[in-house]
């Protein structure tokens, strides 16, 4: 199954900066968590409508690659790399917005029942946006 794939901007601040003037590596967690954020929200949280699923994280990593200094902003590619049941890795890339690839990161998320917190299956819908071609975006 193929999957999209999300280009999704965030914005460096200042303080993102640590004293050696290059964005601190603990500043990366939150650049995916901004991205994943605004690919639940706007992308697909808007396309599904109310009752949309809960997402939480459950593992966390990221491999540094280069070092990140003050520019306007970063893209923060995002891809499905493995789906299952109840949960599913996301792939991050922080890039320039061309070649350049600062880090790559990687999530698990575990679809929650809101009511009872427990793991529940994916729903359909959810998986539909995920894989719905690059060009109807």
């Amino acid at each position: 199954m193929t999957y999209r794939t999300f280009r999704i901007p965030v914005e460096l601040r200042f303080r993102d900066l640590d004293a050696y003037g290059h964005v601190n590596h603990a500043e990366f967690f939150t650049f995916i968590e901004t991205a994943r954020v605004k690919l639940m929200e706007h992308e697909l949280e808007q396309r599904i409508g109310p009752g949309a699923p809960l997402f939480v994280v459950v593992e966390a990593s990221c491999r540094y690659k280069e070092f990140i200094t003050l520019r306007r902003d970063v893209v923060i590619v995002i891809q499905v790399e493995q789906m299952k049941r109840a949960s599913f890795d996301l792939l991050y890339t922080i890039t320039d917005g061309a070649e350049r690839v600062f880090a790559v990161a990687r999530t698990t998320m575990v679809c929650l029942d809101s009511d009872t917190q427990r793991p529940t299956p994916i729903p359909e819908r959810f998986l539909e946006l995920l894989c719905e071609k690059e060009a109807q975006k």
